[in-house]
């Protein structure tokens, strides 16, 4: 039986102990679809849900935001779009991602609890799996890496959910690839897709249309390797040089008869052309951005995890840490037991936790 994970909603094989899309633990009895105390739920009394339904509210407004108290200087707008996605979480987390990326990358804003946590770890010599991406800060500001992301955030949502999809935000080299499949990644039709390329063009963050030789990025290996073998050209090197090397030898009218229909698409080139260092930098912010995101998410979906939990007449539960990852946060709540209604006492613990609750009855 697959096993639903609570937080993204993944389909993950029987048996997994962690999500494969979102990395929290796993357990068949909290989580699987023929659960015991989820069945309670159809035997509810009705007058249950008006019992805890006004807690939860009251915590939310005591909060106000979920954003509010964990980020500061965000834009209104900002607050209202993580906000609008935290109550309607997508089920892919791996979209959600990109949409914080593309809300919040180059934007002028804090994590104070980020920085505590970072301390607080590099004190104790240990750092969660999450944190892996952002233990080790830049050791000082790219000027590149500072002018890409503030040109980042100039963009409008839609080239930056563009850039974001296409995974052409942080690469050495602009992402080449069909028109119509770029904005098929982010929900957007070709002719939306074709005026965020004029958007980008501005900043020179794109090129269109392309040449043929320039398409020749998005074909296979294999293609480009047997183009070389039909000119008796060498066939070795890495993917740019076969490139560079039929682009040398071959005219443009003979090398169009000879690719496939797929580079005869309408073609565009778009994204930054950054340095390792710029691009470290810039991955650095992404990663802080993806715990961040992970962060949010897990504590919104603490109130929803409530909210079951007492539909279902559930009072207490048991907090499960990670026996493969001991961490010395969450190592002392393992295995205890608390109540529902306790939401300190819940995780996550700290930015990145991968505790979770199961059931407990008396």
């Amino acid at each position: 039986m697959k096993i639903i994970c609570p937080l993204c909603g993944f389909e993950n094989e029987e048996g997994s102990r962690f999500c494969k899309n979102c990395y929290i633990p796993l357990t068949k009895p909290s989580f699987s679809d023929d659960n015991p105390y989820l069945k309670r739920v159809e035997k509810k009394d009705e007058s249950l849900e008006e019992e805890w339904i006004p807690d939860i509210k009251k915590k939310r407004k005591k909060d106000d935001k979920m954003t509010e108290p964990r980020i500061e200087g965000l834009k209104e707008e900002q607050k209202e779009r993580i906000d609008f996605i935290l109550e309607n979480q997508l089920s892919d987390f791996r979209s959600l991602e990109k949409e914080f990326i593309a809300l919040l990358l180059g934007g002028k804003w804090e994590w104070p609890e980020f920085e505590k946590w970072h301390k607080k770890f590099t004190e104790l010599d240990y750092f969660p799996y999450m944190w892996s991406s952002v233990q080790s800060r830049p050791l000082e500001e790219i000027p590149e890496a500072i002018r890409t992301l503030d040109t980042f955030a100039h963009l409008s949502l839609d080239a930056r959910r563009l850039l974001v999809g296409n995974n052409a935000a942080n690469k050495a080299n602009q992402v080449t690839m069909a028109v119509e499949d770029m904005g098929r990644k982010v929900g957007m039709m070709k002719n939306k897709t074709l005026k965020l390329i004029e958007e980008l063009k501005e900043f020179n963050l794109a090129k269109y249309p392309l040449e043929i030789i320039e398409k020749l990025p998005i074909l296979k290996v294999d293609d480009l390797k047997e183009i070389c073998e039909e000119y008796k050209l060498p066939k070795t090197g890495k993917k740019v040089e076969i490139i560079e090397r039929i682009s040398q030898n071959i005219p443009e009218k003979e090398l169009r008869s000879l690719l496939p229909s797929e580079a005869q698409r309408d073609t565009a080139r778009i994204g930054f052309s950054l340095s390792l260092r710029a691009k470290n930098y810039v991955n650095w912010n992404i990663a802080k951005i993806k715990l961040l995101t992970h962060t949010l998410s897990f504590s919104s979906y603490k109130l929803e995890n409530v909210k079951r939990y007492k539909q279902a007449g559930i009072q207490k539960v048991e907090i499960l840490g990670l026996d493969n990852d001991p961490c010395p946060i969450c190592a002392p709540k393992h295995k205890k037991i608390v109540g529902i209604n306790d939401l300190d006492s819940l995780p996550p613990f700290h930015p990145g936790c991968r505790c979770t609750t199961v059931p407990y009855f008396d």
